[in-house]
């Protein structure tokens, strides 16, 4: 049952760290050691698809000089970027129950892999600060890119073929209403939607409409599994689902970490009836609309 919509903060965390952060995704921001060089604020982006860290290096702590040490400290910084952000891409999270530091620990990720993730933030701007004392710079890494890490199939398994016929048309995506708080299957209370790298999507009767096997996996690692909007007239909707999607509300939320959608089983019919909107599910033309960060 939907209720009065209440604002929420997901996963956009902002955290001031050292080069090793002994903080957790969900911890309040810390003070930097006073004898860093380094300071950071990282967020994670989930309507954006990234996560984003703002990082900057105290020029006269780390004891270099300007003009000649200007190269100097780009490579310092980068070299210190992936260590910056690492506690919070182990908070991310990835499925009903698990982060990607439960998927480290129960082995479903090599962590020389997540390494390499961490290595290949793309550095979007880099500039002085107006004193000249500090080097400012931004770097971005992808979360489809970290979802493609556990992405192992190559061909998607078949959607259920449905038993009782509901009318239906073929449409250009899939937009899913998740905002406000929501009944918790098996629960006796009620939440918010918190996005993930690989949410589910069920009907009634619990079963799977999407989840990430039965999605294109080329499709997977190049946009991830679903997109994430705030408000109706998001962008994002149009460009993940086209002019004229199928619209829904849930109906309620599932999972340990309340990541899961369920529809109403005649919305589910919609979606199984057709050959083309099965293809929606599959290419991942499917957008959860939550609360506000």
């Amino acid at each position: 049952m939907e209720t009065t919509a209440r604002a929420t903060r997901f996963l956009a965390i902002v955290i001031v760290a050292t080069v090793l952060v002994p903080a957790r995704l969900t911890a309040l921001p810390q003070a930097a050691d006073p004898a860093s060089p380094y300071t950071s604020s990282i967020q994670v982006d989930w309507t954006a698809g990234i996560i984003r860290a703002e990082v900057e290096l105290n020029l006269g702590k780390a004891g270099i000089r300007l003009p000649s040490g200007r190269l100097e400290a780009e490579q310092s910084l980068a070299l210190a970027v992936p260590d910056l952000v690492r506690q919070v891409a182990l908070g991310v999270g990835l499925d009903s129950w698990r982060t990607i530091s439960d998927s480290l620990d129960d082995g479903s990720l090599d962590p020389s892999v997540f390494e390499v993730f961490l290595e290949s933030g793309r550095l979007a701007r880099s500039s002085l600060s107006r004193d000249l004392g500090s080097l400012l710079a931004t770097y971005e890494w992808r979360l489809a890119s970290l979802g493609a890490l556990y992405i192992k199939h190559s061909v998607p398994m078949e959607l259920p073929t449905p038993e009782r016929y509901v009318p239906t048309r073929d449409y250009s995506g899939i937009v899913i209403y998740v905002q406000g708080v929501y009944d918790v299957r098996g629960e006796h209370r009620t939440e918010s939607l918190r996005p993930c790298l690989f949410p589910r999507i069920y009907d009634e009767a619990m079963t799977p409409i999407l989840e990430r096997n039965v999605q294109d996996p080329a499709q997977l690692r190049a946009q991830g599994s679903v997109a994430y909007a705030t408000s109706l007239d998001d962008p994002v909707l149009e460009a993940r689902a086209g002019d004229a999607p199928l619209r829904m509300i849930a109906t309620q939320i599932f999972g340990s970490d309340r990541t899961d959608v369920i529809l109403r089983s005649d919305d589910a019919l919609k979606i199984l009836g057709s050959e083309e909107n099965r293809n929606l599910i599959r290419s991942g033309k499917v957008v959860l609309v939550i609360n506000e960060p």
